[in-house]
């Protein structure tokens, strides 16, 4: 006979008897003996909770069978040799396909997926769905797994759909991913992000109530109705210097609930127009306090954030920050705007901080943005930030369109890891194909490997 054992960690997956009858007991008692019922007998065991008065409740009833796993030997994506050892070259490793190190984070490969948004959501909480899709880049050899934006606060959200990590509650379904994703070998992260002005915003596949939204509380670092995205966006208010503290602080116990899922590496969005990069860019932050006006004030919370999460996330496991380079308005907007000289400088001080991976993205900032968009176009971004701030390793991004892409960037030294966001979505066989096009033999998934021939 089967009995249902509680899995490793499961915060929320609580039959909480009397408490789930009443949010105000479940509210005063954290710390609640459960139960959870089984075919044959009951397993007891004592748990910390967070209230979840908020949260629909649910029983999760689960058998150790289900946690089997086929063990990848090879982990999906490794090189194993040409694929025609009588071409030129052959008998060369693409950079591509080396493996990449740093601290203890190992990849098999140098190719990131770039966190998306799906917007698929519900109260912060990931799903079957996010499994499905984040595990689908595991199992066809990505060597690092960025999960999406999700919000450190739920007013940080783009829209009500948009994944969080602002509770504890969060941190089971993040885990079941993450360790998915890592038993195929690959790595998997997730990107902690605030969006500042460019909240409270609709989901681009549904229509929840207005009651989902949080229009009156849309936060930057200055406010005002000339300060709106575009008209369709909210009219943001200012952030008072304590909101600005208790948002630091919001990263740093994000930081902490990732590292209780046991993700790789975190990453830090300061880019898009969102939060942070509002605070950098002198468009967007008109400020006269300690965090306006000069650069080193601009910066500063973005530093704060670092050093907040630096201290609450492992000290062996790297933190990536993605940052845009440009607002990409210079010929557009008159005035100072926020420019790859001032992508540098920060450079330097984040990685003096405790930054151990720079992501470089561009624009996204001020809806006037001029945006040439082609093949690599992110790349000369990257470039100078590599070669000016020595000992940074570099993540280039931007329609890199494939393995011989992608490669001519590495060989180049203008980065050291490659990220793909769309390009998985045309693809999630994105990694294989490239390999094809460098005459690498990758390792296929042990369940698909009969799909190589």
């Amino acid at each position: 006979m089967l009995h249902r054992p509680l899995r490793a960690f499961n915060p929320i997956a609580l039959n909480l008897g009397r408490f789930s009858q009443s949010p105000s007991l479940l509210n005063r008692h954290r710390a609640a003996l459960v139960a959870l019922p089984s075919i044959s007998h009951k397993h007891f065991f004592h748990a910390k909770t967070t209230p979840m008065s908020a949260y629909q409740q649910k029983t999760f009833h689960g058998y150790a069978e289900e946690e089997f796993r086929i063990k990848q030997d090879v982990v999906p994506g490794t090189y194993l040799g040409p694929i025609d050892n009588t071409k030129p070259g052959a008998d060369k490793v693409p950079i591509l396909f080396q493996p990449f190190h740093i601290k203890d984070l190992t990849m098999a490969n140098r190719i990131v997926v770039a966190p998306m948004c799906m917007y698929s959501s519900k109260n912060g909480f990931m799903t079957n769905f996010h499994l499905a899709h984040l595990g689908s880049f595991a199992i066809h050899g990505a060597g690092l797994v960025i999960a999406e934006a999700s919000a450190v606060e739920p007013r940080g959200r783009i829209s009500p759909q948009d994944a969080g990590i602002w509770d504890d509650a969060h941190i089971h379904k993040i885990k079941e991913i993450a360790e998915f994703v890592q038993s195929q070998g690959s790595k998997m992260g997730i990107q902690l992000a605030h969006a500042g002005r460019k909240a409270s915003m609709r989901p681009p596949y549904s229509n929840p109530p207005d009651s989902d939204y949080w229009r009156e509380d849309v936060v930057a670092p200055s406010g005002g109705e000339g300060l709106k995205w575009d008209q369709t966006f909210v009219t943001p208010r200012e952030l008072a210097v304590e909101e600005i503290q208790q948002v630091v602080r919001a990263f740093g116990k994000a930081a902490a609930r990732a590292a209780k899922a046991g993700l790789d590496m975190v990453e830090i969005h300061g880019a898009h127009g969102y939060l942070i990069h509002n605070f950098l860019s002198p468009v967007t932050n008109k400020r006269t306090d300690q965090y306006g006006g000069s650069l080193e004030n601009r910066a500063r919370i973005l530093m704060e954030v670092i050093r907040e999460v630096r201290a609450n996330f492992p000290a062996e496991k790297p933190i990536f920050l993605r940052v845009s380079a440009s607002d990409l308005v210079e010929g557009v907007l008159e005035g100072p705007s926020w420019d790859i000289e001032q992508t540098v400088q920060i450079a330097k001080w984040v990685k003096e901080a405790g930054v151990d991976v720079f992501h470089v993205s561009s624009g996204g900032n001020v809806a006037q943005q001029k945006l040439n968009a082609y093949p690599g176009y992110q790349v000369p971004f990257a470039e100078q930030v590599k070669k000016q701030v020595p000992g940074l390793a570099v993540v280039a991004v931007g329609i890199i369109t494939g393995g011989k892409l992608a490669e001519e960037v590495l060989e180049s030294e203008r980065a050291d890891l490659i990220a793909v966001a769309r390009g998985f979505l045309r693809d999630p066989n994105f990694v294989l194909n490239a390999a094809k096009e460098l005459n690498v033999k990758a390792k296929f998934s042990q369940q698909y490997e009969r799909g190589r021939r």
